[in-house]
């Protein structure tokens, strides 16, 4: 039985290998300005970057990250002045280290 699902997934796997990629490369070299099968694509494009324009300010970028910081900072502010002690004072620190590197990445 194992030799037998061994044998159909080796033919399974040599089936969907796909063979007419030589073909399709020597299709995909032409330039041409009309939609045709060889130059559709399928799967993640890059994006192409397009400028603001000069009176508008560029977009400003995702801030989730900096604001997540900003917040489990602040928490750990919070839970050293809880804590109380030498315990606490390192957290303290430690949460106004990582609350000020994320509003400084924040005003960026």
């Amino acid at each position: 039985m194992s030799i037998l699902r061994l044998v159909l997934v080796a033919a399974v796997s040599a089936a969907s290998l796909s063979s007419p990629a030589s073909a399709q490369s020597a299709a995909s070299t032409r330039v041409s300005g009309a939609p045709v099968a060889a130059q559709a694509t399928v799967g993640v494009r890059k994006a192409l970057y397009k400028p603001a324009p000069a009176g508008q300010p560029a977009p400003r970028a995702d801030t989730r990250q900096n604001r997540a910081l900003m917040l489990v900072g602040g928490a750990a502010l919070l839970t050293g002045a809880v804590v109380g002690g030498s315990a606490g004072g390192l957290i303290s620190v430690g949460g106004a280290v990582v609350f000020l590197w994320g509003l400084y990445q924040y005003l960026q």
